[in-house]
């Protein structure tokens, strides 16, 4: 798995930017699949844009109702690789997971393509969209 991929011109202050967002991440990744409501609200932008594979689009607040409602629970958000832009401003990451949904209509496991936006004053996510890479059958 790749953690991430810096441009030599990167500088050592770009490298804790860069250390910073993804730790948070990888928080992220771990409280959505514990439905840790406390740490998701902490992870997350108070503006968020939360784009899902189907094309459904939330913001901060629904995307935490549906979670404590039991409407969707993770069960599991699994890194695959990951590559890193820091930019003016902000970090994008460019990754794939497999995660695991619990909902209504049962279990979904996906495969996503995901772009994650954290802002540089608070690296937490402001910004993810993500597509179906490859659908997972068991």
């Amino acid at each position: 798995m790749r953690r991430n991929t810096l441009n030599k011109k990167d500088q050592p202050l770009t490298q804790n930017r860069i250390e910073r967002v993804l730790a948070n991440e990888d928080r992220r990744f771990a409280a959505m699949a514990a439905s840790d409501l406390d740490e998701l609200a902490n992870m997350l932008a108070d503006d968020l844009h939360y784009t899902h594979a189907n094309g459904m689009v939330e913001d901060k607040a629904e995307f935490i109702r549906k979670i404590a409602s039991g409407e969707r629970r993770y069960q599991a958000v699994r890194l695959l690789d990951r590559t890193v832009s820091a930019q003016p401003g902000f970090v994008a990451i460019f990754g794939q997971v497999d995660v695991e949904v619990m909902r209504a209509s049962g279990l979904l496991t996906n495969r996503l393509d995901y772009t994650a936006i954290y802002r540089d004053d608070d690296a937490i996510l402001f910004a993810w969209s993500a597509v179906f890479a490859l659908r997972i059958e068991h």
